[in-house]
């Protein structure tokens, strides 16, 4: 009987509170939080009482709980909350603005940038529920900087690592070598010795052929006047950036032994008794090759130039270079890449780059009379020879480390395997010893950085980026050779001019090999305004090092038109600036940066159209840019 009557009287209870939420939904009663403070409802839903202290949610049913219902609860959730969310975001970009201009005066993190700190914008109840070391450093993470892979109308494939640029878009193709006049004017032998090189290994028709092609040879070398003027050429116009020999060396022991050679032979009453080594030949032809390019008397990427490249060629294929290769076939197969890589157009950047590691590999050869990446101290070497060999060493190693830069390949030569000194001071001036010391220790402090961050297997660390940045710009230049200070730099020589041009252009091209891949990060992921970008050091650092890089070389063009003209390297440089500030341009035209890119792109225009109306390749190279 009891538990019937209490059945009836929580049923009856029920009934009447589902008929006042009834009648408060309705209006008819006032809600329950207004009862609960015991303020005036005006019975709408929800009531004008709810929605001035900022709970139209709990009406007309709910009330909101003892520790909430204070009469202070704020009018504007939402204003507040987007507020509070307006100034996280503002401190994100004071944190992100701080980390930058930390990272290029230390490598040391600023006190305000600790892990505690940075969780303070995240609120009290985020900051409780996610650890403190869970604020990452967007600079911290590793970044996967792939390369490219081009494929051929033909199927044929072309790797290009990430370090490569848009100048190796310049030597895609090579052009067929069709010179039947040429072909003509040499000997059918010389011909197909010069077709051999570097897969034959040896003259195949025996001492006689290889007697009556050093014959050849030796007749077909100018005269001496003419040979003494190219060597005089070559030593003052073409070896200010290169000396894989001194000139005592190119005298005493390359020029003077061949003459007396070709002498022998030019004249039937002597007795041939000199012995030359082809590839000392070789060396001599490709500096006549070399020299050709820059006799402003001759015609840029002259037809003699070729013709003593391809008696160099025959020359190098008459001894086999890799059965006891001596030091001259190092030193014949580095000056040939250096007369392919600034003349022969026939020649892709990947030829040249594999002649270089052919030599690199040549030069390790484990054999005394060779090997040149240890130091020559270790077995007793006079000072004369052992200074050339150091300087044969960092020569053939500064020109694979450019090149593997250049096309995004791995070196040849490891520098932790190498312990060869640098070569000491051989030059007259003081201008001389600053340059070449300058130029060794920035190819080994530097470059092998950049070579282990830009080609590396594992992911870059944008910080190590940074660390690398700032030891490029705090690269002091060499006094003597700082030709913008320099007062009197209309009255300096062409080969001081040029060497002191090449050192401040060199700091630009490091730090656009360093930098190209987070540029075109940050112009992808932020194109309204890069600079907003995680990485916007790297967008700035590239492009004033394009804008310095433009200035300098229409600078040095200005002073030297004709030279320049046949500095094949310089055009490759300004070509690769030139994409980096016209994808500024093209990509963010409302970034702060883009009107100072365009000012930039209009002078390296201006070079191309310049140099296109007296160099066909130049020309060339405008027609692709303008395709592009």
């Amino acid at each position: 009987m009891r538990d019937t009557t209490a059945s009836r009287r929580s049923s009856s209870k029920l009934a009447a509170e589902e008929e006042i939420e009834l009648r408060r939904a309705r209006g008819e009663l006032s809600c329950a939080e207004c009862k609960r403070l015991k303020l005036k409802c005006d019975k709408k839903v929800p009531c004008s009482s709810c929605v001035r202290r900022g709970c139209p949610t709990v009406c007309p049913h709910g009330s909101l709980k003892n520790s909430q219902g204070s009469r202070s609860i704020l009018t504007d959730t939402d204003g507040l909350h987007q507020k509070v969310f307006e100034m996280s975001q503002r401190i994100r970009q004071l944190e992100d603005a701080l980390r930058l201009l930390q990272s290029s005066l230390s490598s040391e993190k600023h006190p305000l940038l600790r892990n505690d700190l940075l969780s303070i914008k995240y609120g009290p109840e985020q900051q409780l529920s996610v650890p403190s070391d869970s604020v990452e450093d967007p600079l911290a993470e590793p970044v996967e900087a792939f390369g490219t892979l081009t494929i051929g109308d033909g199927g044929e494939s072309r790797y290009l690592g990430a370090s490569a640029g848009s100048e190796t878009l310049l030597s895609t193709e090579s052009e067929p070598e069709d010179h039947p006049s040429r072909e003509q004017a040499i000997p059918e032998l010389l011909n197909n010795l010069a077709a051999m090189f570097p897969v034959g290994s040896r003259c195949p028709t025996g001492p006689k052929t290889f007697e009556n092609a050093m014959r050849m040879l030796l007749l077909r070398l100018p005269d001496r006047p003419r040979a003494w003027t190219l060597c005089q050429s070559f030593l003052e116009q073409a070896s200010w950036l290169f000396r894989p020999m001194t000139k005592e060396e190119l005298m005493e022991d390359i020029m003077n032994p061949i003459y007396a050679a070709k002498e022998e032979h030019e004249n039937p009453q002597l007795e041939v008794n000199s012995k030359v080594s082809p590839h000392k030949l070789s060396i001599l032809y490709s500096i006549f090759a070399l020299a050709s390019i820059v006799d402003l008397t001759l015609p840029a990427f002259n037809e003699e130039g070729a013709h003593y490249h391809h008696c160099s060629r025959a020359a190098l294929a008459l001894r086999s270079i890799f059965d006891s290769p001596m030091v001259e076939t190092v030193q014949a197969i580095l000056f040939m890449a250096y007369y392919c890589s600034n003349s022969a157009q026939r020649y892709k950047r990947d030829s040249v780059w594999i002649l270089v590691s052919l030599g690199s590999k040549l030069a390790q050869r484990r054999r005394y009379s060779c090997r040149t990446d240890r130091d020559p101290a270790r077995w007793n070497m006079d000072a004369t020879m052992a200074e050339r060999r150091r300087t044969l060493f960092w020569e053939i190693y500064s020109a694979d480390v450019f090149h593997s830069l250049a096309l995004g390949r791995p070196p040849s030569i490891d520098i932790a395997y190498v312990d060869c000194g640098l070569p000491k001071a051989q030059g007259d001036s003081d201008t001389e010893h600053q340059f070449w010391n300058w130029k060794y220790q920035f190819t080994r402090k530097i470059f092998d950085s950049v070579l282990e961050l830009t080609l590396g297997a594992r992911s870059t660390d944008y910080k190590a980026i940074l660390e690398v940045d700032r030891k490029v710009r705090e690269t002091p230049m060499p006094p003597a050779l700082d030709v913008f200070l320099a007062s009197d730099h209309d009255n300096m020589s062409l080969n001081v001019y040029m060497k002191g041009g090449y050192l401040a252009m060199i700091r630009s091209i490091t730090m656009l090999y360093i930098h190209k891949n987070f540029f075109a990060r940050a112009l992808i992921d932020h194109p309204a305004e890069p600079l907003a970008s995680p990485y916007a050091t790297s967008f700035l650092a590239s492009a004033r090092s394009a804008s310095a890089l433009i200035r300098s070389a229409a600078t040095h063009i200005s002073r030297f038109p004709d030279y320049c003209l046949r500095w094949w390297n310089l055009w490759v440089h300004i070509f690769s600036a030139a994409m980096i500030v016209g994808s500024i341009v093209t990509r963010a035209p409302s970034s702060s940066m883009a009107p100072a890119a365009f000012t930039e792109l209009g002078i390296a225009v201006d070079l191309f159209d310049h140099g296109a109306k007296s160099s066909q390749r130049i020309k060339t190279v405008r027609v692709k840019k303008a395709c592009l």
